[in-house]
């Protein structure tokens, strides 16, 4: 009886301890609720991205959904170190944004998820013996208690440069920035295909990505149908960095990248471009306010920078279809998707399935 009675102590001890510290934790904190941490949803004009919880008086410069769309990793400057925050929606509240465990050194950022949201990547400056260069991407592991300890991906994707701003395909590919030897400019796009478990030897991207100048943070649709790089030092650029955007093309090369103009650049920089992964939402950190914030904006304005005569490659089984237009395409988790009823059938009256690369045609 005694036993019994002292294990019913210690449980309501326990849960009562743990409704103090919850309280505690969020007693400055906004009631959020709801996808995006309870933020309403922003149109064709880029907004902030949750004043006073994620932007703030302070430098964010990176953001991320998991692919569920239930945990969220931003990057803030604390001084002179970058830290990595997180925050999850447990029954469907959000919980206040905090440290990731493992902030060692002054850089860690450039976050991102593997597709099935169980391994976080990101950029670190760490320096252990796994160490190869001034920044390395790293990955945690995540396990039943958090994170595990970080990983380094080593070689052939980190070298003894500088590796930054990974980004997973469907296929296991990755495309990340560096400025290893041999690049082109101050950095480039480089592209490491996934192969038997393995990274293969990355290879930059050509010079319709790559330039004389620089590239940096890039975004790769989940089906790489269309990308879009920071770039800086180009003439056409209107500030200190620009988001550029490219599609790919039916032959698999790249478009030449597009500035995206005054609808998303300014005179200051613009970088970080993300996806959110239902592939309704543009994410971008901006100077534009005079600190790093995060902003936001429909992805249907990706639609506006498409060319206006397309070629639509579906790929099932090995067997290529090419549908042109008139055909209107959305963005849809990652991606290009979708088709109007106006869409050219093949020659067995069939529309391609969705779910496959939008791809456009420059004759």
């Amino acid at each position: 009886m005694n036993s019994k009675f002292k294990l019913l102590f210690l449980a309501t001890f326990i849960i009562v301890a743990g409704i103090l510290f919850s309280k505690e934790e969020t007693s400055n904190f906004p009631f959020l609720k709801g996808p995006y941490l309870g933020q309403k949803p922003p149109g064709m004009t880029p907004e902030i991205f949750a004043p006073g919880i994620v932007s703030t008086e302070n430098n964010e410069i990176n953001s991320v959904f998991s692919p569920d769309g239930k945990e969220f990793f931003f990057a803030r400057r604390n001084g002179n170190k970058l830290v990595m925050y997180f925050c999850r929606e447990i029954n469907g509240i959000w919980t206040k944004p905090k440290a990731f465990p493992y902030c060692e050194g002054t850089f860690n950022g450039d976050m991102n998820y593997s597709p099935d949201g169980n391994r976080l990547y990101y950029c670190s400056n760490r320096k252990t013996d796994a160490s190869l260069g001034d920044l390395d991407i790293w990955y945690s592991e995540r396990t039943e208690t958090g994170w595990s300890e970080p990983v380094n991906l080593g070689t052939p994707v980190n070298s003894s440069s500088s590796e930054t701003y990974p980004v997973f395909t469907q296929d296991g590919g990755l495309y990340f920035g560096s400025n290893r030897e041999g690049t082109r400019g101050d950095k480039d796009v480089y592209y490491s295909r996934f192969i038997d478990g393995k990274y293969t030897q990355p290879t930059p991207l050509g010079d319709t990505i790559n330039s004389d100048y620089g590239e940096g943070d890039t975004y790769v649709a989940f089906d790489e149908s269309f990308m879009i790089i920071n770039s800086w030092g180009r003439p056409d650029g209107f500030g200190r960095g620009d988001l550029y955007i490219s599609f790919k093309l039916v032959d698999g090369t790249w478009s030449r990248a597009k500035n995206m103009g005054k609808r998303i650049n300014t005179e200051y920089l613009e970088f970080c471009p993300m996806l959110s992964p239902d592939g309704k939402y543009l994410f971008f950190t901006s100077y534009r306010g005079g600190n790093g914030d995060i902003y936001w904006v429909d992805a249907k304005i990706i639609e506006t920078y498409k060319p206006e005569n397309y070629e639509i490659q579906s790929q099932i089984l090995g067997e290529k279809r090419m549908i042109t237009q008139p055909c209107q395409i959305r963005v849809f988790r990652m991606g290009w998707s979708g088709f109007s009823k106006n869409s050219k059938k093949d020659r067995k009256g069939r529309f391609p399935e969705p779910g496959f690369g939008a791809s456009p045609k420059i004759s």
